[in-house]
């Protein structure tokens, strides 16, 4: 099934709004993103509320803090039904095992957030990085590597360099696009290309959301061979 690969992020605010969109096309998908949008505003009961569409459920906190605080807050995600999670891999080696072993207690897969889509070599250099893009997301797929993470969320465009150096690692990308309307993004490609260059998984937000979301989905099923 194609739907297999998509994880339909659902960056609204509303309860209402997320459950309408679900009843739509979650048919369509393979699972849930939840993000800031949602989580911040959202009661634990309703977020175990998704778990009704048997869909596993993609925790999307971005969690990047000190080794006590950060390992807590994995601890904390587990009764809320959600099957993934994600830290940012600049928490560093030490940290980042830890939190690995609290998400394996309880059953959950820890994701590694290596640069955001959003990030170009320019907003690197901007921070004081000196690597390129890709030369940061390899130096911190390889922290991913050693802390034994189930996976990683990269742009498409780092896909077969991961890969390579890291083929059991499971990349989940964000950034799908399909058109030329890139939106904040900046490293993107299509869903097809993506799937061709070795995603596991595409993470996809607006592509679908805005305007008929269920016309979109079938789109972006169909442009996949």
């Amino acid at each position: 099934m194609k739907n297999k690969n998509i994880f339909l992020a659902c960056d609204v605010s509303s309860q209402k709004e997320i459950l309408s969109l679900l009843d739509l096309i979650h048919g369509d998908i393979f699972g849930i993103k939840i993000g800031l949008q949602f989580i911040t505003q959202r009661s634990p009961d309703e977020i175990r509320e998704l778990s009704k569409f048997n869909k596993p459920i993609f925790y999307d906190g971005k969690f990047f803090d000190i080794k006590n605080t950060l390992v807590e807050s994995i601890k904390s995600l587990e009764k809320l039904k959600v099957t993934y999670a994600t830290v940012h891999l600049l928490n560093g080696l030490d940290a980042l095992k830890s939190a690995n072993e609290a998400a394996k207690e309880i059953n959950l897969n820890l994701l590694g957030v290596s640069v955001l889509t959003s990030f170009s070599d320019n907003d690197l250099s901007s921070l004081g990085f000196i690597d390129k893009v890709e030369n940061q997301v390899e130096r911190l797929i390889k922290i991913a590597i050693d802390a034994n993470l189930f996976g990683v969320i990269c742009s498409p465009l780092e896909i077969k360099m991961i890969k390579k150096i890291a083929p059991n690692l499971k990349c989940f990308t964000p950034g799908i696009r399909m058109n030329d309307n890139k939106d904040d993004q900046k490293r993107t490609m299509n869903a097809n290309d993506a799937i061709k260059a070795g995603s596991d998984c595409l993470i996809i937000g607006r592509p679908i959301t805005e305007g008929d979301p269920k016309k979109n989905i079938k789109y972006i099923l169909s442009s996949i061979e």
